[in-house]
């Protein structure tokens, strides 16, 4: 369906601002946690006498729980109210936080960070979920934007908070205890926020899209089996390419990233606090692809949800060759602008594929869906990444393997899109003719 133009205050009128600036803080908090993290990993590892080994694998634990919580949240998250979903779940996180800073071994550090990443797990089906029904089609892009900007701004944001924690505390004693913390108390600000808003009503903003001002309320249908939900979103043609698409584009963004690192390392010379720097800066070009990829998605999207999709692919295209470069890069100077320019990218091709999941997916069973998608990013296609990157590093060196591996897979994902787009407006037509049809049987 195709939406109306909306300026963004009008946008934010409909679903009320609270619900945007709740979920931008909290995906904010989850990414500072992240880069704070790595950022006191030397620390946390000498304070309690732990490998480097074991403190990259502990490190690594919350983003594996947050994928693989994803999919039974996003279940969840259909049946059951989501803003109740995002507040426990935000306390899960904060206690979380707060309890890193008394770990004493490696099995409480373990355990914690386990409970952190089940806690920051709802951010990909619940709060993506929430967003869309809060606020009408035609500002979703600037919405979801938004949203997803939050993760760049984090990993700007957090060196640098946790350089101010490390200059506040007194010397002796151990700064990263402070930090996370101090990190916690938002959370369960956030935490509390999220308790008291609004939960739209699911599908409401479709249906005022097609009908306007429709006084004829139509409850939530009746929870969907789970053998049901997958039939449905199987027979969606446009949701499964983009679900493969997504598996490919995994390969780029979840394993090159970790590769990269190593090459700034190793084949350019920097240290570790340099090498946080240059990724905080590099995450600003993330930002600004985010923004502009939510402004112009939601313009395209409204002109050719088609083009919308080539959008995505040609932002997919840009990023695997723009990795390559890096790879190779002959200087740090070279490797930042490029990272830049591959970090839009990669937020600028996510942005419009998220509007098209939201538009193609019945509104039932759409908190599973973006479970889904957080699943196959990260776990198809993260996981898969890191193992076939693994195998080609060790025959050709980690150059080599990034140099094939990101532009190979930005193809695929590139051509899988391609030909969803066949099935894109099927797709949105029978979304919308199932938004009337539910209607129909509500005022029958």
């Amino acid at each position: 369906m195709t939406a109306p133009t909306m300026t963004f205050r009008k946008v934010l009128s409909t679903g009320g601002p609270a619900t945007l600036a709740v979920l931008v803080g909290l995906q904010l908090l989850d990414t500072v946690d992240n880069a704070m993290f790595i950022v006191f990993a030397p620390d946390i590892r000498d304070t309690l006498g732990l490998t480097s080994e074991a403190t990259v694998v502990v490190g690594q634990l919350a983003a594996v729980m947050v994928a693989l919580g994803a999919l039974p949240l996003g279940l969840l998250g259909d049946r059951r109210r989501r803003t109740v979903i995002v507040g426990v779940c935000t306390f899960v996180w904060a206690v979380a936080a707060a309890l890193l800073g008394l770990a004493q071994s490696l099995w409480q550090l373990a355990a914690i960070r386990i409970g952190a990443g089940a806690g920051k797990a709802n951010e990909g089906p619940i709060q993506v979920s929430l967003l869309t029904d809060a606020y009408p089609p035609a500002g979703r892009g600037r919405v979801l934007g938004l949203h997803r900007g939050a993760q760049p701004l984090g990993i700007v944001i957090g060196p640098l908070l946790a350089t101010a924690v490390a200059a506040a505390v007194p010397a002796g004693q151990e700064a990263w205890r402070w930090a996370f913390v101090l990190l916690a108390v938002p959370a369960i600000l956030l935490g509390v926020a999220a308790l008291r808003l609004r939960e739209p009503v699911r599908g409401h903003v479709e249906r005022e899209a097609l009908l306007g001002d429709d006084p004829v309320p139509v409850p939530l249908a009746r929870p969907v089996t789970l053998r049901a939900t997958f039939a449905r979103l199987r027979r969606i043609r446009t949701f499964y390419l983009v679900m493969i698409a997504l598996g490919a584009l995994g390969l780029c963004v979840g394993a090159v990233p970790s590769y990269l690192s190593l090459i700034l390392g190793d084949e350019l010379g920097q240290g570790a606090g340099a090498r946080g720097v240059i990724t905080a800066v590099t995450a600003v070009g993330g930002l600004a692809g985010a923004v502009l990829g939510g402004v112009y998605g939601d313009r395209v999207f409204r002109r050719s949800p088609v083009a919308s999709l080539y959008l995505a692919v040609g932002a997919l295209a840009v990023l695997g060759a723009g990795f390559a470069v890096q790879a190779y890069a002959p200087n740090v100077a070279t490797y930042v602008v490029v990272g830049m320019i591959a970090g839009g990218m990669t937020f600028a091709g996510l942005v419009p594929l998220s509007i098209i999941v939201a538009a193609v997916t019945p509104p039932e069973i759409r908190a599973t869906a973006f479970g889904l998608v957080g699943l196959y990013l990260s776990v198809v296609g993260g996981l898969g990444g890191a193992l076939v990157i693994s195998v080609l590093s060790q025959v050709w060196g980690p150059q080599a393997a990034v140099a094939v591996v990101a532009p190979a897979a930005s193809v695929v994902a590139g051509l899988v899109l391609a030909r969803a787009a066949r099935h894109l407006h099927g797709d949105l037509d029978r979304a919308a003719a199932d938004v009337l049809e539910r209607r129909a049987e509500r005022v029958g």
